[in-house]
Order: structure tokens, then C-alpha cells, then sequence
């Protein structure tokens, strides 16, 4: 079976579905597949096996579809790379059909025969999901003491931190209603560590009740497989957890569940030709969890790439600005809704779906997201995004680099943007005067205007490249910076606003500042401690991993970047026009 398009191999809806995530598990897979089938034969209900392989690299592949020729129950998902368990559960979710869904871990650490104990749970207590507990008194553990001790601070953290109605939230059985997945899948955003916190944190806040059964763990591998860095990662991701839920009041939001009409969509990607993030960028857009879409692809010249959904096209534009190339993308189109991306950045996989249930109010005339960093990127790109995501540089713009509550906005940034067409065309599309900016100057007219409504949604997002610190990312900034501040005396609508400003007050200052404490020494000590006080808080601000030189690349960062911009933006502020594209 194709990523992107999973049947059921034996008709009709199910009572159950087993989704089992698994990487790297060639020595166990295939006996957890054929054991969960005898399992879930003894249950007496209709039910299918959802085997999501993550991207393994061991053979595990070939152990999966050996089971699957062999049993019509199973649902094979084949994801091309490995991007964590819990993306991994959550591709096994949407290939599922089941009114109950299970998530089994792939080691037989738990025997698939306890899915009837969890199903008897929530039968008797009506519960909308039902976790296994090694915390559970009635629970029989052979289990490493290394493990249990790790469980026992993990679980006193999180007590801590959320206050769930549950004593374990990381052991690998968990049975939910189906309606519980489908509200709450879409505001996760943890893919690796952490998601089994997240999906309670958002359920229990939901309102889902949730009840624990007892498990029997029989600890299969002599040597485990926590890594430091898995410690780690599962400390950060739970933190972030946190974060959104108690400060961003991230997961509180209200969210359109997906719709079944699918409007034609046009992707629209311009690049100046076929560069390795751009192949990528067209293959993830190819992979997308939509069916109705084609890509229009313009490049500067011919493109030796095939788009497979129909419809899609390279179109050869010749040397002009990515304003022209988009607007040349809008025209070749016929679909309702265009969804601008930039060539550096690969959207989510239900990243449409995400997005087009808005659409069903006709005051709202475009939609968009975050623009995250993709672990992938180097350290000098992650830097960047970490600069870019800082509240020190963004301010209350921050929601375009990290997961922020639903809002509505009048400004967001093309590489992730989905308009109408009708609207798109009604203002006269793209100004072909600015560049960067144009998207902007389209916002802008968007609302002001036709007077429609342009919303970001928390789960509509792309993964975008960095430019690396220091030299590309300071030349993007000080690009940005110069037609903001003309933006600021041109389009004050949406571009006059005070942080824009701070920057260069701030460079003003370290030149004032200097000279004047030069001249007056008093002057030069309250110049010496509140550049201190300044350079004390980016410190703390440029702590934003434990990979220390990340840390370090971020501090630097952050100064050059409020420099840059400052700089940059009075050059537009005291410029009568733009260069042309």
C-alpha cells in the first residue's frame, strides 16, 4: 500500500482498530502482528490491524508485509523516513476505521491479549479512553529497576506540572472512542517524545473521562533502549507541553474538524530551478492527506521533475521576482482555493485539510500558519530559527515561527499562505513593486480592503529552512527591515506598528548612548548598565536547548539581528521607493 492512500482489504467500517507504530522492530514484528490477530480473533469483534512502519531501515518492512500477505486483517502504513512515534500513531489514526482505536507499542513488552482487559474497562466504566498503568495496583511488572526509576520522577513531574487524573501516562496500550481522536489529534504537536502526555493533556482538557487498567509488562530486550538524548527530549517536549497549554493557552482553541467536501486547491511554488530542498518540497507536497490538488511548479527555466496529481504543470517563467512567478502560478489555475508555499519549506501532511474547513465562511479570505524549523536544518539554521522565534526579536509576531492559539491577523508571510482565488484576483494578486513584501501589501488589501477576514491556525503549518547564521540570515533581516520601514509611511495599516520601530531606537541609542556617556561620564555608567541589563536578558533569552552551541550561536544572534533590522528599517523609512523586481 502507497503512502497517502490505505484501504481496508476487508470492506466496511470496524468495531476496532489496532494501530501499531513501529521502528527497527525486524526481530519482533511479524510475532506481534500474528499474536495480535489470535488476540483480537477471541474478542468475537470485526476489527482490522493498522502496522505503521516508521521509516525502519532493519528489515522490518519486509517482516510486516510477510504478516500482511498472511492476514487480510492487516492495514500495512509505509512511511518513507523516520519522523517519531508520534506521527507515527497518528498516520496509523487517519488510516484507521475502527469506532475504538488501540495503540500498541511493536516490542510485545505488552501482549496484545490485554486489549480485551482495556475494552472490559471501558465497558464497565463508560470511559471515553482507557490507558494501561504500571502504576495500577493490580498491574504485574518485570521490568528493569533503571525503568522504574526513570517512570517514577517522570510521573512526579508531570503530577506536578498538570494535575492528571491518571499515574502513568507513558506505558504503550491505550484504548480510545474514536470522537476522542478526532478533536484531538489535530491540536497535537509533539511527533517523537512526548505525544503520549500531549493526547491526555488536550483529551482531559477536552473534557474526555479517562480511566486506568491494570498491565502485565514482561520486559522483552535485556538491554533497553532509552538514550540519554531520549531523557532529554522527553524532559523539553514535556516542558513545551506546558508551556502551551498553561502560557499560550495553545490547546483551548476551538479547531473546525476536518469537512468531506474537498474544494480544488492549486499549490503554488515558485523557485528558480530544481534544487535538492525544492525536490523536496514537491515530493512532500505530492504526499499530501488531501485528494482534490494540483501543484503548479514555476521555475525559471525547465524543471526534469514529474508532478503526479493531475493537473499539475512546471511552468517556465525565465528569470523574474517570486511576486510574478506566483501571480503566473494563480493564472494557470482553475481551483477555488490557492496555497502559496516557498520553495525551502515542505508543508505538514494534513496541512489542506487543516486549513480548508475555514474556508466555509465566506468572510474569511485567506488562511495560514507557523513557519517551524525543521529539526533536520543545521545548527547554524536552527540558530536562526531560534533568533527568529525569540519574543526579543519577534514580538507579537512570534505565532509565524512556533504553535500559537488560534487568531485572526491581518499579515502573513507566503510560504505559508491559502487564499481564495476569487479574492486573490478581486485585489489584482501579487504587487509586482515589492519584493519581499508582497504578501504584505496582499494582506493588506485582503482586509482593508474587501474588507474579508485572514485567520492563523494553529495546526495549518510548514516545516521552512533557515537561512544559516550569520551572513544569509543578517542579509534576509536587513531585507525584511528595509521595506518594513517604508511599508511603515506606505501601508501604515498594517506595518505602523511601535515594536517595528524598537530597533532602530535601539541603534540610536547604542550610538547616542556611547557618545554622550563619552562626553559626561555619568552618563556613560547608566549607558554601561543598561546596555548590561540589555545583554543580560538576551542571555537568558538564548537559552533555548541543551545543545550549548546552539545557545552560543543564538546570543550573537539576537544582537546582530536588532542591529540589522534597525539599520535596515530607517533605510525604508527614509526611502521614496522600492527597487522594482
Amino acid at each position: 500500500m502507497t503512502v497517502g492512500h490505505m484501504e481496508d482489504k476487508r470492506g466496511g467500517a470496524k468495531a476496532l482498530s489496532l494501530v501499531i507504530p513501529a521502528y527497527n522492530e525486524a526481530d519482533v514484528i511479524y510475532r506481534t502482528i500474528t499474536e495480535s490477530a489470535e488476540a483480537l480473533d477471541d474478542l468475537g469483534v470485526d476489527y482490522e490491524i493498522v502496522v505503521v512502519d516508521d521509516g525502519s531501515t532493519d528489515g522490518s518492512a519486509r517482516e510486516i508485509e510477510r504478516a500482511a500477505s498472511e492476514l487480510e486483517s492487516v492495514v500495512v502504513v509505509a512511511l518513507p523516513e523516520n519522523e517519531g512515534k508520534g506521527n507515527a500513531m497518528k498516520r496509523g489514526f487517519q488510516a484507521s476505521g475502527g469506532d475504538l482505536v488501540c495503540f500498541l507499542d511493536a516490542d510485545l513488552d505488552l501482549h496484545p491479549s490485554q486489549v480485551a482487559n482495556l475494552m472490559r474497562v471501558m465497558e464497565e466504566t463508560g470511559a471515553d479512553l482507557v490507558i494501561g498503568s504500571k502504576r495500577h495496583t493490580e498491574s504485574l511488572l518485570e521490568y528493569p529497576r533503571e525503568r522504574r526509576f526513570y517512570s517514577s520522577i517522570y510521573y512526579f513531574l508531570i503530577r506536578t506540572l498538570f494535575r492528571l487524573p491518571v499515574h502513568d501516562t507513558q506505558t504503550g496500550i491505550k484504548l480510545f472512542r474514536r470522537k476522542v481522536l478526532v478533536e484531538s489529534f489535530p491540536r497535537l504537536v509533539i511527533k517523537c517524545f512526548a505525544l503520549d502526555l500531549e493526547l491526555l493533556v488536550v483529551a482531559n482538557g477536552l473534557g474526555y473521562e479517562i480511566a486506568e487498567a491494570p498491565v502485565e509488562v514482561k520486559y522483552q530486550r535485556p538491554i533497553g533502549r532509552i538514550t540519554w538524548s531520549d531523557i532529554t527530549g522527553i524532559v523539553l517536549d514535556t516542558l513545551s507541553i506546558f508551556y502551551r497549554k498553561n502560557v499560550l493557552g495553545y490547546y483551548a482553541g476551538a479547531l473546525k474538524p476536518p469537512v468531506d467536501r474537498e474544494p480544488r486547491i492549486s499549490i503554488v511554488v515558485p523557485s528558480r530551478g530544481l534544487d535538492p530542498m525544492t525536490q523536496e518540497c514537491l515530493r512532500k507536497c505530492q504526499e499530501l492527506n488531501y485528494s482534490n490538488f494540483d501543484i503548479k511548479f514555476i521555475s525559471d527555466g525547465p524543471a526534469d521533475v514529474e508532478l503526479t496529481p493531475p493537473g499539475s504543470e512546471v511552468i517556465e517563467s525565465g528569470p523574474v521576482g517570486p511576486a510574478l512567478k506566483r501571480n503566473m502560478g494563480v493564472e494557470a489555475s482553475d481551483a477555488d482555493l490557492i496555497a502559496f508555499i516557498d520553495a525551502d519549506a515542505w508543508p505538514d501532511y494534513d496541512w489542506l485539510r487543516s486549513a480548508v474547513p475555514y474556508f466555509d465562511d465566506d468572510e474569511v479570505s485567506a488562511v495560514g500558519g507557523a513557519a517551524i524549523t525543521p529539526p533536520t536544518d543545521s545548527r547554524h539554521q536552527m540558530a536562526s530559527g531560534m533568533v527568529y522565534g525569540s519574543m526579543l526579536v519577534s514580538g507579537s509576531t512570534i505565532y509565524r515561527y512556533k504553535f500559537h492559539a488560534f487568531r485572526k491577523v491581518d499579515d502573513l508571510p507566503t510560504c505559508n499562505l491559502l487564499v481564495r482565488k476569487a479574492d486573490f484576483e478581486a485585489v489584482g494578486g501579487f504587487d509586482l513593486e515589492f519584493w519581499p513584501g508582497e504578501d504584505t501589501v496582499l494582506c493588506l488589501k485582503l482586509v482593508h480592503e474587501l474588507g474579508k477576514q485572514i485567520l492563523y491556525v494553529p495546526n495549518c503549518f510548514v516545516n521552512h529552512h533557515r537561512r544559516a547564521l550569520f551572513r544569509p540570515h543578517l542579509r534576509q533581516v536587513y531585507s525584511y527591515a528595509v521595506h518594513r520601514g517604508f511599508f511603515s509611511r506606505k501601508f501604515p495599516e498594517n506595518s505602523r506598528r511601535a515594536q517595528y520601530f524598537v530597533p532602530s531606537i535601539f541603534v540610536l541609542w547604542l550610538v547616542a548612548g556611547l557618545v554622550a556617556g563619552l562626553l559626561y561620564t555619568p552618563l556613560l555608567y547608566a549607558y554601561i548598565s543598561i546596555l548590561g541589563l540589555y545583554l543580560f536578558l538576551v542571555l537568558a533569552a538564548s537559552i533555548k536547548c541543551l545543545d550549548p552551541v546552539i545557545d552560543l550561536l543564538v546570543f550573537p544572534g539576537i544582537v546582530a539581528t536588532h542591529v540589522t533590522y534597525g539599520i535596515g528599517f530607517m533605510r525604508g523609512l527614509l526611502s521614496s521607493r522600492m527597487k522594482e523586481q
